[in-house]
C-alpha cells in the first residue's frame, strides 16, 4: 500500500488545504483537476474550474458532486462523510463537496 503525503503534493500543485473531511487519494485528485484546469486557461475562470471538477468527481466517484471556486463566497453546506475539501490555489477559493441522492420512491394508494 502506498502511503500519500498530502502536504507534499500540496506543496507541489501550490495549494493550502483550509478544511477536509476527504481520504488523501481524493484530496490529491482535486488537486490535480484544479491545477490541470487552471493553467489549460489563459485567464482564470472559477467556472470552468467548478464545472470540470463536479464533472470529474461525478464521472470517478459518482453523483452528486458539487463545487465552488471564486475569491469570496460564503457557504453552508450539508456533505456526505468523507466527502468535503475546501482549499486556496492562486487566490482562488475551492469548494468540492458530495451530497447524499437518494431514489424517489412512489407510494401506490
Amino acid at each position: 500500500m502506498v502511503m500519500i503525503n498530502v502536504a507534499e503534493v500540496a506543496d507541489l500543485y501550490q495549494v493550502r488545504v483550509l478544511v477536509m473531511d476527504m481520504p488523501p487519494f481524493m484530496q490529491v485528485h482535486a488537486f490535480r483537476c484544479a491545477r490541470r484546469t487552471f493553467d489549460s486557461l489563459d485567464k482564470s475562470s472559477p467556472r470552468q474550474i467548478a464545472f470540470n471538477m463536479k464533472k470529474d468527481f461525478d464521472k470517478v466517484y459518482g453523483p452528486a458532486w458539487h463545487c465552488i471556486v471564486g475569491s469570496s463566497f460564503g457557504s453552508f453546506v450539508t456533505h456526505a462523510t468523507g466527502c468535503f475539501l475546501y482549499f486556496i490555489m492562486e487566490k482562488l477559493y475551492i469548494l468540492v463537496f458530495k451530497t447524499k441522492v437518494k431514489k424517489n420512491v412512489s407510494i401506490s394508494h
